[in-house]
């Protein structure tokens, strides 16, 4: 199978945003909002890196991430392969291709899910800690103190 991995770089078009978010969006729809999606895809093609992969011209596969400087990693956003793809090796390719080499990386595991626990230890990835969300409550009178 001939996959192309490419690094976009620069500013992306309307359109290499919008097949980017759709991809993501078609497997990450249960965990975050289309709207969410855009702006972490497009906060990525600005300050962090997206790498993408094609088959025949065709968008199987991407992954947006950011360098977090209050962990000093690069921390994986999303990721996504089209299911056909899947298996292939390449989800290990575009991980692989998105860190720098010179730091570590992190990714948040949205459930207990354990395919992709497996591909993130065979990657040599460990789990550190658990992570908690509380959501917000959405009222308008929040006053920040001073």
């Amino acid at each position: 199978m001939n996959i192309e991995y490419r690094r976009i770089d620069g500013k992306p078009t309307e359109k290499k945003i919008k097949k980017s978010v759709d991809l993501l969006h078609q497997y990450l729809n249960e965990f975050i909002s289309r709207d969410a999606l855009e702006k972490d895809v497009e906060y990525c093609f600005d300050k962090g890196r997206v790498v993408a992969a094609y088959h025949e011209g065709e968008l199987v596969g991407v992954v947006v991430g950011v360098q977090t400087p209050f962990f000093d990693k690069f921390h994986i956003g999303h990721i996504a392969v089209k299911e056909r793809f899947q298996g292939k090796g390449v989800g290990t390719k575009l991980t692989e291709k998105v860190i720098p080499e010179d730091v570590g990386a992190s990714v948040h595991l949205n459930m207990d899910n354990p395919e992709v626990e497996k591909f993130y230890e065979k990657m040599g990835f460990e789990q550190t800690h658990k992570r908690f969300k509380k959501p917000s409550k959405k009222t308008s009178d929040f006053k920040p103190s001073d």
